[in-house]
């Protein structure tokens, strides 16, 4: 449901109240399944992005609009080594929360512009970040704020229930099932080899910001939780392949855990399954996407299975 220009003048009056300054912008910058986020500017030069819970929503979140808000407040705080976005106020009714805008541009569209030596910096700047959030975001401030506390070794639910749906579908290749049967396998077998700490669970290209070929911020705590954190490097692995090792490389030496590759890459696998599903389905170029990534993922299997 699309907002009337009665619903925005509702809006730009509430955020410039809780800004406490004149608006001269208010522009829909972005609408996701739970959320709408609006660019802001003020008559003195400020700029600023608002995120407001969606009626209708088209999932629920892992956590409340409010509950998020918090989490990037207390990392705001931490003072880390990469910048957080700073929350300038929150609001419940409606429930909303602003926060100073952060220049750059989404890694997505800046990574092929990068040089092999900035692409890496990158990555071993996010190792250290997601480090740096294991140390200092403690369990209890977690619990605190009202984070889910995941200490299940297990696939998530959801996960699973698509990886059971899809070994049976007829319509999927039976060289995609072999694999994603292997992986599963791994899986289970590296049970032993776990570390919990407080996971961003949804750092992607998209929730990247970079400017100057520098990281500039780190946006979208929604799905944050205190789990296992395996489940934090799967996108980096999906996205890009050629590259995740860095970014675990220097998560192990900042964290002094030792992680599996054989876990991470396996969980990645299954976690993005269904999406190599649908993509093989589209048929054309998107059918050409998810074979590549199937042949991808088996090497990396094969090429960590190697060195085991």
């Amino acid at each position: 449901m699309e907002n009337t220009q009665a619903d925005l003048d509702k809006l730009k009056s509430h955020v410039q109240t809780s800004l406490g300054k004149e608006i001269n912008k208010l522009i829909l910058k972005g609408k996701g399944a739970v959320s709408m986020a609006y660019y802001v500017e003020t008559n003195d030069g400020g700029k600023y992005i608002v995120k407001q819970e969606r009626i209708d929503k088209e999932v629920e979140p892992q956590n409340d609009l409010i509950v998020e808000a918090k989490v990037a407040q207390q990392l705001y705080d931490l003072n880390l080594s990469v910048p957080i976005p700073h929350v300038v106020f929150v609001s419940e009714n409606p429930k909303m929360y602003g926060y100073e805008y952060i220049e750059g541009d989404l890694m997505r569209g800046i990574w092929e512009t990068l040089s092999e030596n900035e692409r890496v910096d990158i990555c071993t700047k996010l190792g250290y970040f997601h480090a740096e959030i294991g140390k200092k975001f403690t369990k209890e401030m977690a619990q605190t704020i009202g984070i889910k506390n995941d200490m299940s070794e297990d696939l998530h639910p959801e996960v699973s229930a698509d990886y059971k749906r899809l070994i049976l579908d007829a319509g999927v290749p039976e060289e995609f099932k072999s694999l994603v049967k292997e992986a599963k396998s791994i899986f289970e077998v590296t049970q032993d080899k776990l570390a919990y700490q407080f996971l961003h669970n949804d750092s992607h290209h998209e929730n990247i910001i970079i400017k100057d070929k520098k990281i500039s911020g780190i946006i979208d705590f929604g799905n944050a939780e205190y789990g296992e954190i395996t489940k934090e490097f799967s996108r980096y692995i999906r996205d890009f392949p050629e590259y995740f090792k860095y970014i675990v490389t220097a998560y192990e030496e900042e964290s002094g855990n030792k992680l599996s590759y054989e876990r991470l890459i396996s969980n990645a696998l299954i976690s993005g399954f269904i999406d190599i599903v649908e993509d093989y389905r589209k048929g054309g170029d998107d059918r050409l996407k998810a074979e590549k990534a199937i042949d991808t993922y088996k090497n990396l299997i094969q090429e960590t299975s190697k060195n085991t």
